[in-house]
């Protein structure tokens, strides 16, 4: 079942910005005719301290990207940004580094083993949070180093690139080519490089034709000899970077594109995840409150009874993440102990898993390693839920139609692998997207929810799902709140086998109605608010 599925002469540069040092060639910025003139030249060079006169009223530097950003395998842990800080200073009245991560005391959006789409599921929100006037993109090296569908990086790198100038129309955008890879046993490595290097100049042409304010920034200067290890510059490449990078700023500068202040359209808001089943950490039967953060790390609070009743214990951390975006985290039991595990589902569809032990307050965590290779299905369409009853989350594929493909979980890939159950509902005219998996009746086997703009629910009870059993319609089961469809979730908060229905706010509160058999039986008890929440726009990052 499971499996992997796995762009381009360089334009010739309209300019260079003139080498820093050492003849370098700091900083290429890709279109138009006057660069035929100025390859046949010799580049002009100055001291770092000689650098041309310019001065803007503000900077506000969004440095972007994976572990090089954040400034991995160099002395002080900065990277490039501290050497680069320091050669802007003079340029700009007021001079800030900004990003929600902060390292030795400076802001960033530099995440350790980060992809391109993990910036990419991110960037709006960092953005409209930073309102940053120059953004430095360095990203792709854990792509192409990994060979994560390598020939479709470009593809990524310009989805990316697009979300960041249609957010912030007015944002000088930076994008650098990647430095060399190290890895000396396997040339096909730095062979990826070079072909996604040879991408990024033409799609910075390509928006510069459009009018956006996007340069490239060449990082041919940085040799194998700079680097600390396989993929990360020493100090030496770090300082070859912020060359690189400085050079590209004072080009924008000296050509205008700097504006003082850039408008950044609001971000969409943040829905939780879909794929994720029953989320309950320490096996007492009842779904806990947990709240994933950006970068995968995880606060759990365990439901005692909840705001009615004996409260909520805080574990603090239950999970340090992964060098993955919180984007990808989904929770399942995997291993029938009854303990939701810590998954990565990628947008292949392909799943990283981690058992849960009692995480990080207690026994830790036991690295499964891949759990699913992909169906050939996005992992946008992906759920995980027990069909069968036998106590581990099974391998769902939801259709846009709301059609149904099943692989029953017999340990996944690392254990006696998945039984291909094929298509076990053909839909009921609902979008997948409002497809939802609980177990409504307390059989142990999640049942097809259907969920309507106004927080309504008709079910279809498994009874083996098409081909082994069928399903029973039970019809509408809830008539809703009156509240958006979006904000209801599913989950056993009172430990009785059967998901209750929950209402997931913004602020990320939670109201619960507990299930004495819904509409068609004994209907449901209000229990009001369960749970006050943990901060403002937080709703998006909550599992329970």
């Amino acid at each position: 079942m499971m499996r992997r599925t796995h762009a381009r002469r360089r334009h010739a540069a309209r300019f260079l910005v003139p080498a820093l040092a050492t003849s370098l060639v700091a900083g290429v910025f890709v279109a138009g005719p006057a660069v035929a003139a100025a390859s046949t030249a010799p580049a002009a060079t100055a001291s770092p301290n000689a650098a041309p006169a310019w001065k803007v009223p503000r900077l506000k530097v969004m440095p972007l990207g994976d572990s090089i950003t954040r400034g991995a395998g160099s002395s002080t842990g900065s990277g490039y940004r501290a050497e680069l800080r320091s050669r802007l200073a003079a340029h700009a009245d007021n001079l800030q580094f900004v990003g929600s991560v902060q390292t030795n005391g400076q802001n960033h959006e530099g995440h350790s083993g980060w992809m391109i789409d993990d910036l990419s599921d991110n960037i709006e929100h960092w953005l409209a949070d930073a309102k940053p006037n120059v953004v430095l993109l360095d990203i792709g090296t854990n792509d192409i180093d990994r060979d994560f569908h390598a020939d479709e990086a470009p593809a990524r790198l310009t989805d990316l690139v697009d979300r960041i100038t249609t957010a912030a129309p007015d944002v000088t955008l930076l994008v650098s080519s990647l430095v060399p890879n190290g890895t000396k046993d396997d040339p096909s490595r730095q062979q990826r490089v070079e072909r996604y290097n040879k991408f990024v100049p033409q799609l910075v042409e390509e928006r510069r034709k459009k009018g956006l304010h996007v340069g490239y920034v060449d990082m041919g200067a940085v040799t194998k000899d700079d680097l600390v290890d396989n993929l990360h510059p020493n100090d030496a490449g770090y300082v070859k970077m912020a060359e690189a990078f400085y050079g590209g700023i004072a080009r924008a500068a000296a050509d205008g594109w700097v504006r003082e202040s850039v408008d950044v359209k609001p971000a969409p808001p943040v829905s939780a995840p879909l794929g994720d089943s029953t989320v309950d950490i320490n096996g007492d039967g009842k779904a806990d409150y947990l709240v994933v953060e950006d970068d995968g790390l995880v606060r759990a609070w365990l439901n005692n009874g909840g705001d009615t009743g004996n409260g909520w214990k805080s574990l603090g951390q239950f999970a340090g993440g992964v060098m993955a975006s919180g984007s990808k985290v989904r929770f399942a039991d995997i291993d029938g102990d009854g303990r939701a595990d810590y998954l990565i589902l990628e947008k292949d569809g392909s799943v990283r898993a981690w058992l849960n032990n009692g995480g990080d307050s207690g026994n830790g965590w036991k690295k499964y390693g891949q759990f699913a290779g992909g169906t050939g299905a996005p992992g946008s369409k992906v759920r995980f839920a027990d069909i069968n009853g036998d106590g581990k989350a099974d391998y769902l594929v939801v259709d846009d139609n709301g059609a149904v493909r099943a692989w029953i979980n017999n340990g996944g890939d690392q254990g006696n692998g998945w039984t291909s159950y094929g298509q076990i509902a053909t839909g009921v005219g609902m979008p997948g997207s409002k497809v939802r998996f609980a177990d409504i009746d307390g059989d142990r086997r999640a049942d097809y929810l259907a969920v309507d703009d106004n927080g309504g629910v008709r079910a279809w009870a498994n009874d083996g799902g098409d081909g082994h059993g069928g399903w029973i319609n039970y019809g509408r089961v809830a008539t809703g709140t009156g509240d958006s469809g979006d904000l209801v979730r599913f989950a056993d908060v009172n430990g009785d086998g059967k998901a209750d229905y929950l209402m997931v706010d913004a602020d990320g509160a939670v109201r619960a109605w507990i299930n004495n058999g819904g509409d068609k039986g004994n209907g449901w008890i209000k229990w009001g608010q369960i749970a006050t929440g943990t901060g403002r726009s937080s709703g998006g990052k909550v599992r329970i």
